[in-house]
């Protein structure tokens, strides 16, 4: 249903949804009575919105829009993001949410960033 979503809510030929439209969807999405998308100690859906609305500030695109379910999955596991490396092959708006989250959201530094280990 997630992925039939971005098509139907499109209006003619975009290929992409305005950001606030995009943050509406996911609102109806993931909130009860659908998969909540908040953890107990990061209100996650509120974060995301943030960040488009105010961060993002483009247009919504297919690739962002199914990776943005994956994301969800992750921090719903883990709300401490220590699946995340700068090394991985997340898109760059998914690198720069979690930035924003560390550091605007959680008050992380670099250094701190920085003095973490990561197993392999």
């Amino acid at each position: 249903m997630y992925k039939h979503t971005f098509i139907i809510a499109r209006t003619g030929n975009a290929r992409g949804l305005p950001g606030e439209d995009a943050i509406t969807y996911w609102r109806l999405l993931f909130t009860p009575p659908g998969l909540a998308w908040t953890t107990p100690n990061s209100p996650w859906l509120d974060w995301w919105a943030e960040f488009v609305e105010h961060k993002h500030r483009r247009t919504v695109t297919k690739d962002m829009w199914d990776q943005t379910l994956p994301l969800l999955e992750k921090t719903l596991e883990d709300e401490t993001m220590s699946w995340w490396s700068e090394d991985a092959a997340w898109p760059s708006v998914i690198d720069e949410f979690v930035d924003f989250v560390k550091t605007e959201k959680r008050g992380e530094t670099a250094n701190a960033a920085e003095g973490m280990e990561v197993e392999y």
